[in-house]
């Protein structure tokens, strides 16, 4: 009987321990800044709100710009912020590389978009990003840059 209590005891913290654990991961996933989310060493060098957030009267979303001097590579990432931050939008980040191609990410995210890396030494880019939201309807609303940050 005592071997049955243990047992009991143990499985029940074994399954708190990988409950807890599930439970820990999403908030562990989400990061709360753009340099979080694309990792040590960037920095921001731009950012520009998109889409509108009717309940807040604020921006649903914002799109960055980063930069790693080590690496010289760039990253975007576009980040629900306001009400939307938790909220399923499709939401997009992308970078241009002169010369290159875009790359993109876009999907219903509940936090962000990206990262989107792209080696950009001794090149100009250019960088997007964007969200759907609702205000009387559903809205796309989205921001390019212009070619720049070249170096």
């Amino acid at each position: 009987m005592i071997g049955k209590r243990v047992l009991s005891v143990g499985s029940a913290l074994g399954i708190a321990g990988i409950v807890g654990l599930a439970g820990a991961t999403p908030a562990a996933a989400a990061a709360s800044t753009p340099e979080a989310a694309c990792g040590s060493g960037y920095y921001v060098l731009e950012s520009h709100t998109v889409g509108y957030d009717k309940s807040t009267d604020k921006p649903a979303a914002r799109v960055s710009l980063l930069y790693n001097a080590s690496s010289g590579y760039n990253c975007v990432v576009t980040m629900h912020i306001n009400g939307y931050v938790g909220y399923g939008a499709t939401t997009e980040a992308g970078i241009l590389v002169e010369g290159g191609s875009w790359k993109r990410d876009k999907a219903v995210y509940s936090y962000y978009a990206g990262p989107v890396y792209a080696y950009a030494a001794n090149k100009c880019v250019k960088y997007t990003g964007g969200i759907e939201y609702v205000d009387n309807g559903i809205f796309w609303d989205s921001y390019t840059s212009g070619f720049g940050h070249c170096g």
